[in-house]
This record gives structure tokens, C-alpha cells and sequence, in this order.
């Protein structure tokens, strides 16, 4: 047992270890706690495998109690800063098929170029396999593949160094992205308009932190004014500068409202979703 200040309150916290846990794992252990307070950092992927129906999914992400988010996470595709296409126009026009290089299905690596593929009209052929966004970079390097997606801010430290183009972002605008096109922008059809904004949705919530379901109100209520506090606080942000951890205070309602949002999908695009997007393991 842990015990803490949060705004001059004594709190106990009975922390219970999950060693190398992933977040659904976390998920399903909060869903069954009512007692005491246990506090989870969630990734809004959790959703995706919600939305899929993974059989290990125990939890529905609509019933944590959520304190709100330390930011959102944007999604960039770029090419190899050697290729002549300035912009996506021109991308799109290219007369040949470029290769982009993934880490396999359910990653941004992946779905993101497999979505401007099939719904936006880009020429690519996906090759996954690759362990790891750092392989992928380094294939990108030796000019073995083209392409590469990953979270905005990798995209931007390759392309500070002159290794990649972005050429398209999700609708989280990471800084300096912002004049990028938006792929949901880019979409030929509403079906995959509506695809992109699934996979857009869980990176808009970011690193949401939530409590289990039963966790009384004004404790609650305590743990999101701390968590407020907290993302505003300036010695934090400093910290954060320092890591290169950008903080940006995402509040519980929006949260929430992303989560209900994502959860409320059409039959037909429940249907085609699994053919574009995989919930991460």
C-alpha cells in the first residue's frame, strides 16, 4: 500500500503491480474493482478492440470513470525526402506504386497508409513485418521502402533531420503539421471517411487515465481537479520540455465524449472495419 497527497487530502492507494501488462489487461483487471481507488492510464485504442469484439474484452470503455487525458497523439505519413512529390496531389499522380514499410496490421504503421490506399486514391504496396518503427526508418534510410506512418512526433524528428517528407496528417495537428492535409479530408467515400475517423479517435483521447467503475463521486471528483492541476502545473511542464513530452490538459468530458462518439458506429461500417483497422495486442 501507497499512500499520497493529493490537495492536501491523505489518499491510500493499494497498488497492485501488472507486470508487462498490456492496456486491455489493465482494462479488463480495473473493470471487475469497486472498492478500492485504482487508477489506470488507458490507451484510446482500448476502444478499437471494443469496437471489434476481441474475445479477451471484458470491459466497455463508456463505464470508467475517466479523470481526463495528458494529451493527444497525431499520425503522419510521409515519403523519402529524395522523392520529387512536394504534396499528396502530387503524390496521388504518381505513375508508379510506392512501397511503404509497416510493422503489420493494427499499427499506425499499417492502417494508416492501408486507409489512404483504399479510400484516398494513393498508389502504395504495403511490406510488413518490420519489428519496429526504427527498422522501418532504417529501410527508409537504405531506400528500401518509401513510405513510412507513425506518430506525428517520430514522423518530425526523422523529417528534422532530413530523412522523410510528411505529406498527410491525422486530425490531431501535432505543431508544425498543421498546414498538412488531413487524411478524413482526403476521403473518397463516407465509409472511409467514417474509417478514418476510427482510428483517428483513439489518438484525439491520447493517454486518458480513468478509475474503475463504482469509485465514489467525491473521489473522483478529487483525483480529476488533482489531475487538473497537475497538467497545469509549471514545474511538470518544464519537466515534460525536458523528456520532450509534450503535456496538453485533455478534460474528462472530452474524454468521455470521444469515447461515446467512437462506440457509435453504423452497422456497415462495424462490418468493414475489420477488413482496415485491427485492434493492437
Amino acid at each position: 500500500m501507497r499512500r499520497i497527497w493529493i490537495l492536501g487530502i491523505f489518499v491510500s492507494l493499494f497498488v497492485t503491480p501488472l507486470v508487462a501488462s498490456s492496456a486491455r489487461a489493465q482494462a479488463n483487471f480495473y473493470e471487475g474493482k469497486t472498492v478500492n481507488i485504482y487508477i489506470g492510464a488507458k490507451s484510446g485504442s482500448l476502444a478499437i478492440a471494443q469496437l471489434s469484439k476481441v474475445e479477451q474484452v471484458r470491459f466497455d470503455v463508456r463505464k470508467f470513470l475517466w479523470i481526463g487525458s495528458s494529451g493527444a497523439d497525431g499520425v503522419a505519413f510521409s515519403i523519402r525526402s529524395d522523392l520529387p512529390y512536394k504534396t499528396f496531389d502530387e503524390l496521388k499522380k504518381a505513375d508508379r506504386e510506392l512501397v511503404a514499410g509497416t510493422t503489420g496490421p493494427g499499427s499506425n504503421a499499417h492502417d494508416f497508409p492501408l486507409l489512404l490506399k483504399e479510400f484516398a486514391g494513393l498508389k502504395l504496396k504495403l511490406v510488413s513485418g518490420y519489428p519496429a518503427n526504427s527498422d522501418v526508418l532504417l529501410a527508409v534510410e537504405r531506400k528500401e521502402v518509401d513510405s513510412w506512418s507513425a506518430l506525428a512526433t517520430t514522423i518530425k524528428l526523422a523529417a528534422d533531420r532530413g530523412v522523410v517528407r510528411p505529406l498527410v496528417r491525422g486530425r490531431v495537428a501535432t505543431p508544425g503539421f498543421e498546414n498538412l492535409p488531413v487524411d478524413e479530408d482526403l476521403a473518397t467515400s463516407p465509409l472511409g471517411k467514417s474509417l478514418m475517423a476510427i482510428k483517428a479517435i483513439p489518438g484525439s483521447i491520447g493517454r486518458a487515465f480513468g478509475v474503475t467503475p463504482g469509485t465514489p463521486a467525491d473521489r473522483v471528483a478529487i483525483l480529476r481537479e488533482a489531475f487538473n492541476k497537475a497538467l497545469n502545473d509549471p514545474e511538470l511542464i518544464a519537466e515534460g520540455k525536458k523528456a520532450k513530452i509534450d503535456f496538453s490538459l485533455i478534460s474528462y468530458e472530452q474524454v468521455q465524449k470521444d469515447f461515446n462518439g467512437l462506440m457509435n458506429q453504423t452497422p456497415e461500417t462495424l462490418r468493414e472495419m475489420g477488413k482496415y483497422i485491427k485492434a493492437e495486442s
